[in-house]
């Protein structure tokens, strides 16, 4: 049995916000930046448009923070690939570095012709 540090982040709210955070992330930047471009056009406010990629970047990285404190919690030693909870949380709290990293890329990459290209032509 671990101490009471490595129980806390052996619940799975933590790690599956890290895991999570990412993919929500993405979809809300893809959401809600399509859902504004009428209304920019509209009032011409390219700021608003502009100004939802940082917000999603913000929400994977506290993903990661949450990630990166999980796997501080477990042993550097352990593997991921075993069926003891500690096993299941360093590899769910990796797996949350891996998916913020990569769903930061996919907001980045999405980002691109918003601040390179105009909405209303």
């Amino acid at each position: 049995m671990g101490t009471a540090s490595d129980v806390r982040w052996i619940t799975p709210l933590p790690l599956w916000t890290g895991i999570l955070a990412g993919p929500v992330a993405w979809a809300l930047d893809l959401s809600i930046s399509y859902a504004l471009v009428k209304w920019t056009c509209v009032n011409q406010r390219q700021l608003a448009l502009r100004a939802v990629t940082p917000a999603a970047l913000t929400l994977v990285a506290a993903g990661a923070v949450l990630s990166y404190l999980a796997l501080q919690q477990t042993a550097g030693a352990t593997p991921t690939d075993g069926g003891h909870p500690g096993q299941r949380a360093r590899f769910m709290a990796l797996l949350g570095l891996a998916t913020s990293a990569l769903f930061a890329v996919a907001i980045l990459a999405g980002a691109i012709p918003r601040w390179v290209l105009d909405a209303c032509r």
